[in-house]
């Protein structure tokens, strides 16, 4: 289970590029396309400090897309189904894409580090 747990994210990153490149009727944005790719070439390499930039890249994205969620939903008068659909779907959204920048992070920094991420009292 860890170790389907700890190969996710990259796979979830994929897809959420593809679908973010994607606009009807099949088209899709080559920057997103280069993006789903250096994520692919990452999955195959395992490239430990790349994998670090990637991690933290994506978290500073996500408080980005954290922005953006309470701009836009400081723009509605009232708390009708538009704004409850904005705030809990962007949410939700916002933490599955928390969860997975963690486990990357931590999965890249356990490899880092060597397998310990004990630190020492002085």
């Amino acid at each position: 289970m860890k170790t389907i747990l700890l190969k996710l994210p990259e796979y979830y990153f994929i897809v959420l590029a593809i679908l973010g490149g994607y606009s009807p009727p099949l088209n899709i944005n080559p920057i997103f396309i280069g993006i789903a790719a250096i994520l692919i070439l990452q999955i195959i390499f395992k490239n430990k400090i790349s994998g670090l930039i990637f991690g933290i890249l994506f978290f500073l994205i996500n408080l980005y897309f954290l922005g953006a969620i309470f701009s836009e939903f400081s723009e509605f008068i009232e708390f009708n189904y538009k704004a409850k659909q904005l705030i809990f779907v962007g949410l939700g959204i916002w933490i599955m894409n928390l969860f997975f920048v963690s486990i990357m992070i931590y999965k890249y920094l356990n490899r880092f580090s060597g397998g310990n991420l004990e630190f020492k009292r002085e």
